[in-house]
């Protein structure tokens, strides 16, 4: 029985977390593209400052989440807000991964077709016993946000708002 509630629960899994990476590239394909070349540009700078942020950002989190436990429950709510950040970071950068991904193992695929089968191998590798666990999806969460923060500073930068004004193209 656990057995099948493990099969179910994987598959489960891998068809929410495909269907929330493809709106996400759906709602956002400027935001993704970007975020694909950063991760194709730099990924080492994106691994570094997603750890950085990610070790900066969580120590807050915990820290407030333990003063709300001990003191008072007035800070886990700014806890939480750091929290929806860091998610939020992290889901505007998986995308840009997976786009990546995608057009570098199935370049002569359609792009949703592709990005479905980038999401669900990504999603896949990560469900894989410790590799997956302890290894990958670290690393590739922490990726996510370094990525999501790069194109925001260089959306920053170009002086324009973060506004979804690159399209994904079919052509690669």
């Amino acid at each position: 029985m656990e057995l099948l509630q493990l099969f179910f629960g994987s598959v489960l899994l891998l068809a929410t977390g495909t269907a929330v990476i493809l709106v996400c590239i759906g709602f956002f394909p400027g935001f993704t593209a970007q975020g694909a070349a950063v991760a194709d540009r730099s990924s080492r700078w994106a691994l570094l400052v997603g750890l950085i942020n990610a070790f900066f950002f969580g120590t807050i989190t915990l820290t407030l989440f333990a003063l709300g436990q001990n003191i008072s429950q007035i800070f886990s709510l700014p806890a939480l807000l750091f929290l929806f950040g860091l998610t939020a970071g992290v889901l505007f950068g998986l995308p840009g991964l997976t786009a990546l991904l995608g057009e570098r193992l199935w370049p002569d695929k359609q792009p949703t077709v592709r990005h479905s089968y980038a999401a669900a191998l990504l999603i896949l590798a990560a469900l894989m016993p410790f590799i997956g666990w302890f290894v990958l999806l670290p690393g590739l969460l922490i990726m996510a946000l370094g990525v999501s923060l790069l194109v925001l500073i260089g959306r920053l930068q170009q002086g324009r708002p973060a506004t979804n004004d690159q399209r994904l193209t079919t052509s690669d």
